[in-house]
């Protein structure tokens, strides 16, 4: 990831040592479509309650392969999975920080507006589903049923 864009997300080393210990948790590496299958990214959801929504917990590109169409791919065959396996599901949810960028929390750097991933998720369909909390974070969700 862009220097940058480190206040976004945790460590895939940190997000592998949670999603062991979490059961609900489902966990992919993104793969380039090259022979060797590079991978270039990681992706964490939680299952916590199927009937009603799933969560996109953690997301990152490798800032090499940004902006290639691997994160529209990752996010849309999560989306696909959830559809298949959880049919219940109403929503994807996930936290974003805000278009406007986020402050420096728990650690992490701040995130500045150019480097959120607001965007990103709004083009894939992705729309706020409550406001922006203190430290400039955003629940974006995608309603499973509309489309």
């Amino acid at each position: 990831m862009r220097d940058g864009q480190r206040g976004n997300v945790s460590s895939n080393a940190r997000s592998l040592c949670e999603a062991h210990y979490s059961p609900d948790a489902w966990v992919r590496a993104v793969y380039a479509d090259d022979a060797p299958g590079t991978p270039v990214g990681f992706l964490m959801m939680s299952i916590w309650d199927p009937d009603a929504w799933c969560s996109i917990w953690r997301f990152m590109i490798d800032s090499r392969y940004q902006g290639l169409g691997f994160g529209a791919r990752a996010v849309r065959l999560a989306v696909e999975h959830v559809r298949e396996n959880h049919p219940r599901t109403r929503m994807l949810r996930l936290l974003s920080a805000s278009p406007e960028g986020k402050a420096a929390r728990g650690g992490k750097p701040p995130v500045e507006a150019r480097f959120s991933p607001y965007r990103f998720y709004y083009k894939l369909g992705f729309r706020d589903v409550e406001p922006m909390d203190e430290y400039g974070e955003i629940e974006m969700g995608l309603d499973l049923k509309k489309q």
